[in-house]
């Protein structure tokens, strides 16, 4: 009878009429219903993390995003960034997880992973240094360098004698001078 809900795809109606004396005709038409709704993802908030000890990255877990559709067959992929379990890289990772359904209706989601490095880095200093002065001089050339390290890699080195930056080689005069090692 009509209405009548049809499913997505082509049906085939038949109709049949009958007069009063018993006289059939018979007839046919297509009903075709296209899906024309997306599909639906929500995909998790973001994800704020602090790097893994001793690493650049940080291991991170999350549920991947599955999409819905209001017809069966709808597929969800990772279309960009890391899988659950992954070591994410310090920075920000974006994931971008995409459902098409069976009649190809596409919709997508995306999140971030950021991963701070939190750890500091370790200057590793050269043991005190003591030279005697340079021949007809009050001073001394001192060459001098500290070992840095880091998880993710040493950016800079800056060396101080109160608040001036100096470089290796450096003059120093005659006595105890301190130097200040920022990494």
């Amino acid at each position: 009878t009509s209405p009548h809900v049809f499913p997505v795809g082509k049906t085939t109606v038949d109709v049949t009429v009958t007069d009063n004396h018993g006289n059939p005709a018979t007839c046919s038409f297509d009903v075709t219903v296209n899906d024309a709704q997306p599909p639906a993802i929500t995909c998790p908030d973001d994800i704020l993390v602090n790097n893994d000890a001793g690493k650049c990255s940080a291991v991170v877990t999350y549920t991947a995003p599955v999409g819905t559709d209001n017809c069966a067959g709808a597929v969800t992929v990772q279309a960009a960034g890391l899988a659950s379990g992954s070591a994410f890289p310090v920075g920000t990772t974006v994931n971008t997880f995409e459902v098409t359904d069976a009649a190809g209706n596409k919709n997508s989601c995306s999140f971030n992973v950021v991963v701070t490095d939190n750890e500091a880095p370790k200057p590793n200093c050269p043991a005190n240094i003591e030279v005697a002065n340079d021949a007809n001089a009050c001073s001394a050339s001192v060459v001098f360098a500290a070992t840095p390290t880091d998880n993710c890699g040493v950016d800079t080195i800056v060396y101080k004698v109160g608040t001036d930056v100096i470089t290796s080689p450096h003059v120093f005069p005659v006595g105890k001078t301190t130097v200040d090692v920022t990494v």
